[in-house]
């Protein structure tokens, strides 16, 4: 018994153990990924500025204006990317046809800017992918790939970014993480089986305890042989028993009775007249 509770209380220290690691390392990729959002927003929200722009040199073209997600996933991010990349080459291509654009001073501001913003998401990319690869080299070691795949704790995704599009977005897992619920109906379930098993526990012992009691009970209660004239002992039976027969009319008056271990026998109406004084004082 002290085996397996030495060996549980070691399950347990190591499940939390590597929940706490993974929870750790899981925070600076969402984090990377946060920023990685931030730097595209920003170079969404200056080729919009720079659409606007070009609006009065384009001819056929219509640009649309970029959507700027808050979305954090691997897979918005390399979508938002990928559009950014798609709509800036489109307007790079189109400004070659118009030299009054190219000498234009905010067209050069903005695609200045645009770079800078590049050069901080490769950055960011880089920094995010580290992330990724300690939070992934943790979670797939023993035993804490058994936590991770139990409290719901995703394989990470690395991010290359392709501006011409090539890669297929949706084959981009999702990164999830343990925020709590799950941990918190596994304690509050954990709580539950602890203490129906506690009650299950009390009850048998209840149980034990009562017939033990019994037994001790049982054993502890004076017995009694008890005779007719001309008859043969019997018994040893509790006192109770013998004033049930004498009540019911098998033992009369003449009956003798003996405690068990002793030699003396004595007169029913001994036992009878016992019985009535204790009754009398309680």
């Amino acid at each position: 018994m002290t085996l397996f509770i030495l060996l549980l209380i070691v399950i347990v220290a190591l499940a939390i153990t590597s929940y706490n690691r993974l929870q750790r390392l899981a925070q600076p990729v969402r984090r990377q990924a946060s920023n990685i959002q931030v730097s595209i927003s920003k170079k969404l929200s200056l080729i919009n500025q720079l659409i606007d722009v070009v609006k009065n040199y384009q001819e056929a073209e219509q640009f649309v204006q970029l959507k700027i997600s808050n979305d954090t996933t691997a897979a918005s991010l390399m979508n938002s990317y990928q559009q950014s990349g798609a709509t800036l080459a489109s307007i790079q291509g189109m400004i070659e046809r118009f030299p009054n654009l190219k000498a234009n001073e905010q067209y050069h501001r903005l695609v200045d800017n645009i770079e800078g913003c590049e050069k901080d998401i490769q950055n960011q990319r880089i920094a995010y992918n580290s992330c990724v690869e300690q939070y992934n080299q943790a979670r797939l070691k023993i035993p804490t790939i058994f936590v991770a795949r139990f409290m719901g704790f995703s394989e990470a995704p690395y991010l290359q970014f392709d501006i011409s599009g090539a890669t297929d977005v949706t084959s981009l897992k999702e990164f999830k993480t343990d925020d709590g619920e799950r941990l918190q109906q596994f304690l509050s379930n954990a709580g539950s089986s602890l203490s129906s098993a506690t009650k299950t526990l009390a009850g048998h012992a209840g149980q034990a305890g009562k017939l033990i009691a019994d037994k001790v009970k049982e054993k502890t209660q004076t017995r009694y042989f008890y005779m007719t004239p001309g008859g043969v002992p019997k018994g040893p039976v509790a006192k109770e028993e013998i004033l049930l027969l004498k009540n019911n009319g098998t033992l009369n008056e003449e009956a003798m009775i003996s405690e068990a271990g002793s030699e003396e026998w004595k007169k029913i109406e001994v036992l009878t007249s016992v019985t009535n004084q204790s009754e009398a004082i309680n």
